[in-house]
């Protein structure tokens, strides 16, 4: 019963959000599968590290599937840093390397940080431009 109304919760979340929150949630839930692989590097469970690091592979793909290259260097330098971690998170699948996760989870806080910054604030007329901005380099499909 506990796992259907919190199933719900997260889905309503989901339906409900805006473009800016769901690019955060994106951001949470890759840094989440990779904590939780780390941990499973430590219990010498590889099959299950290996399935949460392509679910954060996935959720890299995602967010980069939603970029707007008609807005320039952004969506460039944004897809370039998603590659990078998605050749970085291949190697840590390979060699069971927790520094290279922690390399990645780094990475993918500083963006969540960034935007939630950007997009988590409507009240704040400046970053209410910011976000105008940012919508044009990342769009949700």
């Amino acid at each position: 019963m506990q796992q259907n109304v919190s199933s719900f919760y997260q889905e309503n979340q989901i339906r409900t959000a805006d473009q800016g929150r769901l690019i955060v949630m994106l951001y949470e839930r890759a840094i989440f599968s990779l904590k939780q692989a780390q941990e499973k590097i430590v219990a010498g469970d590889y099959y299950q590290r290996n399935q949460l690091i392509l679910k954060a592979q996935n959720i890299i793909l995602e967010l980069m599937n939603t970029l707007n290259f008609e807005a320039g260097k952004i969506a460039y330098s944004l897809q370039s840093l998603y590659n990078y971690m998605i050749r970085r998170l291949i190697l840590a699948d390979q060699t069971s390397d927790q520094q290279i996760i922690q390399e990645v989870i780094k990475i993918l806080s500083e963006l969540k940080e960034a935007w939630e910054t950007i997009a988590l604030q409507p009240n704040n007329i400046s970053s209410s431009r910011t976000m105008d901005r940012m919508r044009v380099g990342v769009a949700v499909r």
